[in-house]
């Protein structure tokens, strides 16, 4: 009998193991922070990394990489800004400055921008260490508002549910039709170094903020099904205007389904049930 109560746990547990999924995962304000990302090339906001940061190019209807860490900016960049020297007296350099000014606590906040026709005083996403917030702001490319994204590279095959919530941080109340909130839109991509283009709209929020909406929504997406290496995207999408979408992003979850909430018609757990079964009934023979 002592062989059989044994067999049978360590059944359960490789059953477990079979059907076993990815962990879950936040995004975090160490994370939007971090110059050296958690892959193997040591630099933040790669291809290889699990958090990614994006800005929109509407024209060509895709998304690049927000490619500057405030964090490695030099003194004289966080407080003036990157200078473009054929720029004319009066215009606006590569990246506009002092970096990070128009965010609530400047001094404790890091994170990451483009490189050139930049605002750097407020758009990038970005991770403040004081409030324990992490803040997404839109941008304008030319006459268009942009809006700017967050990527988690899922780990494995398999169904996840996609959940957060973000705040308007600037909820404006006057009639403007430009001033017209934001809508958070979540989004399918394939991993690649450089530049994404969804390929699935997965779901979207109602406007939120403004004269559009309440000042925070919720939105969650349930069994998404997601392959290796594919990256989930969330853009903070200004709609119309862009100049008060500061948007604070409360959470941002990816987690996978897992055997206590899967259907148990799944093919995977179904296999994993039989297996257990017919090892243990090998087991029950043996022993009597």
């Amino acid at each position: 009998m002592r062989t059989v109560m044994i067999g049978c746990a360590v059944v359960m547990v490789w059953a477990f193991l079979a059907v076993s999924v990815a962990p879950a995962a936040e995004l975090t304000v160490d994370a939007v922070r971090d110059v050296k990302g958690d892959g193997p090339d040591g630099k933040g906001n790669t291809v290889d990394d699990t958090w990614g940061f994006w800005f929109e190019l509407v024209q060509a209807k895709e998304y690049r990489r927000l490619d500057l860490a405030t964090a490695n900016l030099s003194a004289d960049q966080r407080a003036n800004g990157i200078r473009d020297p054929k720029a004319r007296r009066g215009h606006q350099g590569k990246v506009r400055g002092p970096i990070g000014a128009y965010l609530p606590n400047k001094d404790a906040t890091e994170g990451w921008i483009y490189h050139s026709d930049w605002d750097g005083r407020f758009e990038g996403v970005w991770g403040d260490t004081k409030a324990k917030q992490i803040i997404a702001h839109p941008y304008t490319e030319k006459t268009n508002a942009a809006g700017v994204g967050v990527t988690y590279k899922v780990p494995a095959d398999g169904l996840y549910t996609i959940s957060g919530k973000v705040t308007d941080m600037q909820v404006t109340k006057m009639a403007n039709a430009m001033i017209d909130g934001i809508t958070v839109v979540i989004s399918v991509a394939e991993n690649d170094a450089a530049q994404i283009k969804p390929v699935k709209v997965v779901g979207k929020t109602e406007p939120i903020g403004d004269t559009v909406g309440p000042e925070s929504r919720e939105f969650k997406f349930e069994k998404v099904a997601l392959k290796k290496g594919q990256l989930v995207l969330m853009n903070i999408d200004p709609n119309k205007g862009w100049g008060a979408d500061m948007t604070r992003i409360d959470s941002f979850k990816i987690e996978p389904v897992t055997a206590a909430s899967a259907n148990w018609k799944t093919p995977a757990l179904a296999v994993a049930l039989l297996a257990a079964a017919g090892v243990a009934g090998l087991l029950v023979r043996r022993v009597f």
